[in-house]
């Protein structure tokens, strides 16, 4: 059978099962054989995906470098959905691994924040800070294949969950600094569609120099006051209320528990603040020129449950 082998390490999480379905649906065609590396097997969510036909392998930290080998054995393109709390010895593994590996083309574990914007002076995150430390690493040691980092915003699915601020229940919207700054909003399924996209348009070397090494994606961007709005149009009710906090009193705040729990989420949303996430300066043209392959999932549609 014609088409690529992707390896997909952490496939059964919160980002890494959308993007194994993406592969395995919207993009079979391209991808028929896909590898999805998960901690159990037998877990529901790595069932689900083997009934569509992945390839389950076990990410076994025992014998990590085995395992591994045996999983990008003759593939085209690795991606790595693991999230930051994944071991030390799994971060640097891989980075060995994916060096020796076949792959044209890999895909760092970032997915969220462009944190390269996030000049925090005193506050930034021990986490953010460890994946510039980790991409940089990689980028030193992988130097045959291309090196890809796709930065999307807060996930859409979660961002309206209570954590950023948006009370959906009770029509509040708090913000740090002006409710008219913009904020980009990716969905799961979107991300995966453009992993896939970007894979394929790396590995052909017709293509391959038009990926950046770094770039961002955006389904939906809106202001504050625009979710405001959406959301009453959503919901049919008035306007809610906006509370706008002092975003300067908020960053001397966290300088003085820049890695207490929360912490992270208050920084994103002081990100919002100083109109460091509006990704209207985006690679969506290059992946979906048009919306040609697919729509971006909206705001709106996402609040409607579609």
């Amino acid at each position: 059978m014609s088409g690529y082998t992707v390896a997909i390490v952490g496939g059964t999480g919160t980002l890494g099962f959308p993007v194994s379905n993406e592969f395995l649906t919207s993009f079979r065609s391209s991808f028929p054989t896909v590898r999805v590396l998960v901690r159990d097997t037998a877990s529901e969510k790595a069932q689900e995906l083997a009934a569509k036909g992945a390839e389950l392998h076990q990410l076994d930290e025992a014998n990590l470098s085995q395992a591994l080998d045996k999983a990008f054995a003759g593939v085209d393109a690795i991606v790595n959905t693991l999230p930051s709390k994944a071991s030390e010895t799994v971060k640097h593994g891989l980075i060995d691994a994916v060096a020796k590996s076949t792959a044209k083309v890999y895909f760092l574990s970032e997915f969220g924040i462009d944190h390269r914007l996030s000049d925090s002076d005193g506050y930034e995150n021990d986490e953010w800070v460890a994946k510039k430390e980790l991409a940089a690493e990689t980028r030193q040691k992988v130097k045959d294949k291309k090196v890809v980092a796709v930065y999307t915003g807060p996930f859409l699915q979660i961002a309206f969950s209570g954590v950023m601020g948006f009370d959906i229940e009770n029509n509040t919207f708090t913000t740090y600094g002006s409710p008219s700054r913009r904020v980009s909003f990716t969905s799961l399924p979107d991300i995966g569609k453009a992993v896939a996209q970007l894979a394929i348009l790396a590995i052909d070397p017709a293509t391959s120099a038009k990926v950046p090494d770094e770039l961002r994606i955006a389904s939906n961007t809106l202001s504050i006051e625009n979710i405001r709005d959406v959301v009453a149009r959503v919901k049919s009710i008035e306007k809610g209320k906006i509370v706008t906090e002092d975003l300067a009193a908020k960053k001397e705040e966290l300088k003085k528990a820049p890695n207490a729990p929360g912490a992270i989420l208050a920084i994103i949303r002081v990100l919002i603040g100083e109109d460091k996430l509006d990704f209207s300066d985006n690679a969506n043209e290059l992946i979906n020129p048009g919306e040609s392959l697919w729509k971006w999932k909206t705001v709106e549609e996402q609040l409607r449950g579609l």
